[in-house]
């Protein structure tokens, strides 16, 4: 039962970043790394030791803002990047699910679950 009402929790908690949030399966495995993709921005690897490495598809539009967000709703790290790629160092974030938003050039705005090991 407790674990029900958790992952009912969690579920909700997601739904109040974005309405169109996409689940995706993840796979926890230590030697799996995976690409998360999701047409406009490419972040990897996922699960993320120290670094994540984020780019967008098309060259000309720039990454303004990302933050990580708890699975609980609460900003963890924010970044003010204005560049088409960059490296991220979450080396001070625990192990967990988080929520990777970032903020476009053309104010697009998405959401990523990543997990940090």
């Amino acid at each position: 039962m407790k674990k029900l009402l958790l992952i009912a929790f969690v579920y909700a908690s997601t739904m109040i970043f974005s309405t169109d949030f996409k689940s995706q399966s993840v796979q926890e495995s230590s030697s799996i790394s995976q690409n998360t993709d999701d047409g406009i921005l490419i972040a990897y690897p996922n699960p993320v030791k120290t670094s994540i490495f984020i780019k967008t598809k098309d060259n000309s539009t720039k990454i303004k803002t990302v933050a990580f967000y708890s699975i609980l709703g609460t900003q963890v790290a924010s970044y003010n990047l204005n560049t088409s790629s960059a490296e991220l160092n979450l080396e001070k974030l625990r192990p967990g699910k988080y929520l990777m938003r970032y903020i476009l050039s053309d104010n697009t705005s998405k959401i990523k679950q990543i997990i940090k090991q």
